[in-house]
Formats: C-alpha cells, structure tokens, sequence
C-alpha cells in the first residue's frame, strides 16, 4: 500500500513538473536496445525477453539455493521468528527492495524499448496486471510462500487473458474490470488455501 501511494505521489510530481507533456526528442539509442529483435531460428525474440531469461534463471536459482534466498521466505513468513533465528531482518528486507527497485528500473527500460517513448504514465497499468500475475502464480500477498517460476506462469496467464481481451475488442475499462475481478478471485482463493491449511 506504501509503494502504491508512493508512486502516484511521484507520478502527480512527474506530470506536475512536465505539465502532463511527453517533450518530442529523438531517444538515445542506448535506452532502445532491448525493444529490438533477435532471430534465433525459427523465433523471433525481443532483447528484452531474452534478458527477463536470464533474470529469471539467475533469481530463482539465487533464491532456492542460497542462504539470502532461505532468508527472503524466512522474513516473508513470519518476521518475528525470523528475527529470533537470528536473520538481520532490516538488511533482508533492504536488500529485498533494492532488488526490485533494479527490477523496475529494468522493466521501464524494456518497455520504453518497446513504445520507444518515455512518458511518466506510460506502463501504469501494470501495476494491477503484476500482481494478478504473482497472486494466479501462487505468491501470497500474506508472504512465506510463492516462486519464480509461478510469477512467470501467471504473468503469461495474465498477458495472454489481457491479448485475448484486446483481440476479442474488448474495451480497455472493461479489460481493467476484468483484471479487477480476476485479482479478486485469485486473493479470494488465496485466503481459503490459508484457511484450509490451519
């Protein structure tokens, strides 16, 4: 909830400072790079999917063989018997945040690789679509609980349901409805495993 109300206040700030503007200049090429093509055979991929490959292959294996993975569910399941078994519950979580700020900061860089435009607003739907996917892919949002590999199935749950809308013409309000309740749902069934399981 902090880090939604913190990015609309930088959100209102960004839009407030260029006047709700996006200025026309030529972008660097650099800031393109991983919105251009790779044929590898048959298939012809974005450097930015290859890219999200390699980052997903080296966090899940970070986070399901070393010790700064152990201590990320460790923290996510229950803070106080993290902290009783000695984990730096500050460092984990600082840590934890500085990885998604990277994160971020790399998926802002392949979607303006991808529109080839860098406005303030662009991508702000997103948010509701990244955590319908963690949430269908089987991460709590209570936290213990969750991988990788299950945010990648349910961010391609989550495209393919949100393409299948737009080809469908379905209305973009209505594909935000739709997104809503899906995300409802999936917390829904969430909170009855939890149940179920105590």
């Amino acid at each position: 909830i902090v880090t939604l109300g913190t990015y609309n206040i930088f959100l209102a700030l960004t839009l407030t400072y260029t006047k709700g503007t996006v200025p026309a200049h030529e972008m660097p090429p650099f800031l393109l790079t991983l919105g251009n093509y790779v044929n590898l055979g048959p298939f012809r991929l974005t450097t930015g999917v290859l890219f999200m490959i390699l980052m997903y292959s080296v966090l899940a294996f970070v986070l399901r063989y070393t010790g700064w993975g152990r201590h990320v569910y460790a923290v996510g399941d229950d803070i106080d018997a993290a902290r009783l078994a000695g984990i730096s519950v500050n460092r984990v979580l600082m840590s934890v945040y500085m990885v998604a700020g990277v994160i971020f900061a790399l998926a802002a860089w392949i979607v303006i690789g991808r529109v080839t435009v860098a406005s303030p607003n662009t991508g702000g739907d997103l948010n509701l679509d990244s955590i319908t996917a963690v949430v269908i892919g089987g991460t709590s949002l209570f936290g213990g609980r969750g991988t990788i590999f299950g945010s990648l199935i349910g961010a391609v749950i989550v495209g393919v349901f949100r393409n299948g809308l737009t080809l469908a013409g379905v209305d973009l309000y209505f594909q935000l409805l739709a997104i809503g309740l899906l995300i409802i749902f999936a917390v829904s069934v969430d909170q009855w495993i939890r149940k179920a399981r105590k």
